[in-house]
């Protein structure tokens, strides 16, 4: 029995008790996809959102390769599995108006590390034990978001 076959039949049997999703493995992530783990059974081109198109406004949950995630078919069939539901996420990608969520917080990070700052006694900056919190918590961000 070919592939695409067995992906058939492992739908059929979760509708015929039902199930309308069933949970997989994630085995790796390729940008707006990723492959997963059912019973042995690579299945690729798993959506991450409703489309694969990237669009100006979009929030990207990518999962944690190993972990596992709940799939569901928009049609029944294996050429439109997305995924519901991640018990881990890797990373947030957050555009919105075509803004990057991550890249603005940097700029407005970086920005306020070499701001100069005003007083009576003349003009200054930071000091060096505030610009490296403020480089930790970029550094953070950018663990969390992409």
């Amino acid at each position: 029995m070919d592939r695409y076959r067995q992906i058939a039949d492992l739908i059929k049997g979760f509708h015929k008790t039902g199930q309308t999703f069933f949970p997989v493995t994630v085995e790796s992530v390729e940008g707006n996809t990723c492959t997963v783990n059912i019973d042995g059974l690579s299945i690729s081109d798993v959506r991450l959102k409703a489309t694969t198109t990237k669009t100006d406004n979009q929030v990207l949950l990518t999962p944690t390769v190993g972990s596992n995630v709940l799939v569901g078919s928009f049609s029944g069939d294996y050429n439109n599995l997305f995924v519901l539901m991640a018990d881990e996420i890797d990373t947030i990608e957050i555009t919105c108006k075509g803004q990057n969520l991550m890249q603005l917080l940097s700029q407005w990070l970086q920005t306020l590390s070499s701001a100069q700052v005003i007083t009576p006694n003349g003009t200054g900056t930071f000091d060096p034990g505030t610009i490296s919190q403020l480089n930790i918590i970029e550094n953070s961000f950018k663990q969390i978001f992409k």
